[in-house]
């Protein structure tokens, strides 16, 4: 490569690190810190969005890219500041499509600008960076794309690719259900930037060609997904959405679009006005099918128990939905902290939608309580309960996730999936006869979805719910044919909604699930 290039640090570059260093001080979350910070927001466009991908991607990529660097170094330790501005530059290197003898050059000069006599360290590190773990990368990743060509080929499950992997057996129903090589689990950790234990985790939970179809796009930035809002009419939302000039593009989903400016979102006023709401494609999915399930189960008025509000993204969704189809839909919604509930009741008068919604701060494993609020105590249609999980399946909206995640709290018998189960159970005793508990996650891992519905169908509470295919939920009848495929591209055998599953076809989402449990017994609860 020969001599470094010495040149002025770019203010792209310092911003990233100053970020960075920011994140590691107060552990906070790095959009956040992204969101609020002056210097950030001074940089023109094209430099705002390097700092952003930049910082974002060292802290996504943190274990992998200290592994690396660390590798490097052959004795003593580096300074706080210093690691920073080495994981920010070997980030570029790795990842970004920047010339090798440019991001060294200004890596040199980033690590100069917090430890001026680092200049020779920082060089010698960067520079076996670019010349040995760029190809290692580089072949990595070839390895998995060879991979996901075979399945995109074949176009059938259960393909049995062959080659450096020596794969038998190309999906895996459940953890645990078969050891994944040990080849393909270190390139996904590698390429993807994940702690061997959760490359293990995807590749059993997901199999080899889903594995590493994430991981090859694991460092790239989340689409910029929008729903307008349906109460307030799509072609109403629309007009506003186009005329801030956000260059949108329909996705093939009820109004679902995809911006090709996010900048100005936030500027634009749309979304503090909740007349566009930032969600992802396959939440809206979700939120949609959930509000079909209450509505098509009678002529009456529907019933609608949402089981972790959030900021009432779904609520609103669920609610707009049930309007656009004439059917009136009264959801109640339970958060555990009353700060969220606030935000959500606020955000439910926004959208014009806070008159069929009603929320309350409890704690969902009590669902099963006699001592329920008033609107709690008559049975519910549709139960829906999008549980609290790892967030597996939003790494790439989430940075922080994947390295502070710990493989103890997503085993069965660990908190989260024991958590899960236990409102899932409460739950269950508000769904009325013949209706329908909807069970939700963000997460990938089976742990935490299909392992859990199982168990709970094992359970002597689930005894009287059998599970239902999200293909068959009322909302299927209604869609267009490009919808029906992005729905259909998204449900596995079994029934289950998968939206990891999508990227095989070219859909650009986050990893979401769905269960339909419909109870067949019981009595009113």
């Amino acid at each position: 490569m020969g001599a470094s290039v010495v040149g002025a640090l770019s203010s792209a570059r310092a911003a990233a690190l100053d970020v960075v260093c920011e994140v590691r001080r107060r552990r906070g979350r790095v959009r956040d810190i992204l969101r609020c910070s002056g210097e950030v927001e001074a940089l023109d466009p094209r430099d705002r969005a390097l700092t952003t991908r930049l910082a974002v991607g060292a802290v996504r990529a943190s274990g992998t890219l200290d592994g690396i660097v660390r590798s490097h170094v052959t004795r003593g330790h580096l300074e706080p500041r210093l690691a920073d501005a080495l994981r920010v530059s070997t980030f570029e290197i790795l990842f970004l499509d920047t010339p090798a003898q440019v991001s060294v050059s200004q890596g040199v000069s980033l690590a100069a600008s917090v430890a001026p006599r680092a200049r020779g360290l920082a060089n010698a590190i960067l520079r076996r960076v670019a010349a040995e773990d760029l190809p290692r990368i580089g072949e990595a990743r070839e390895r998995l794309q060879a991979l996901v060509s075979l399945e995109n080929d074949q176009h059938i499950e259960g393909v049995e690719p062959t080659g450096k992997y020596g794969l038998s057996d190309g999906r895996f129903s459940s953890a645990g259900a078969s050891e994944p090589s040990s080849a393909l689990v270190a390139d996904i950790s590698l390429a993807g930037c994940l702690p061997q234990w959760l490359a293990e985790e995807v590749v059993a939970s997901l199999g080899p060609a889903l594995g590493a179809s994430l991981a090859l796009r694991a460092l790239e930035p989340p689409a910029a997904t929008v729903a307008v809002n349906p109460s307030l009419g799509e072609g109403l939302s629309l007009e506003a959405l186009s005329a801030a000039a956000l260059d949108e593009s329909p996705l093939p989903w009820p109004g679902a679009y995809r911006l090709g400016r996010q900048a100005g979102l936030a500027r634009s006023g749309l979304v503090r006005a909740a007349k566009v709401l930032p969600c992802d494609l396959a939440a809206q999915v979700v939120a949609w099918t959930a509000a079909s399930c209450a509505c098509g189960t009678a002529d009456r008025p529907a019933r609608l128990l949402e089981v972790g509000q959030g900021r009432a993204t779904k609520t609103i969704l669920m609610a707009g939905a049930a309007q656009s189809w004439a059917r009136t839909l009264d959801i109640c919604s339970v958060e555990l902290e009353e700060s969220k509930v606030r935000l959500a009741c606020e955000r439910l008068r926004a959208a014009a939608v806070a008159d069929r919604c009603k929320s309350f701060a409890l704690d969902a494993t009590s669902l099963s309580d006699d001592d329920m609020p008033m609107p709690l105590q008559e049975p519910f249609d549709v139960v829906f309960v999008d549980a609290p999980c790892s967030g597996s399946g939003t790494l790439r909206r989430h940075p922080e996730i994947a390295w502070s995640l710990s493989r103890d709290a997503v085993r069965h018998a660990g908190s989260l999936p024991a958590l899960q189960l236990e409102i899932l159970a409460a739950a269950a005793s508000r769904v009325a006869p013949g209706g329908e508990l909807l069970y939700s996650t963000c997460s990938i891992l089976v742990s935490e979805d299909v392992e859990v519905v199982q168990a709970f169908l094992n359970s002597e509470k689930g005894s009287d719910f059998r599970l239902a295919s999200v293909t068959d939920a009322p909302i299927a009848s209604g869609l267009r044919p490009e919808e029906a495929d992005l729905l259909g591209h998204m449900v596995s055998a079994d029934g289950m909604f998968r939206s990891s599953r999508g990227t095989l076809f070219g859909i650009d989402c986050d990893g979401h699930f769905l269960a339909r449990l419909v109870r067949t017994g019981g009595t009113e609860p």
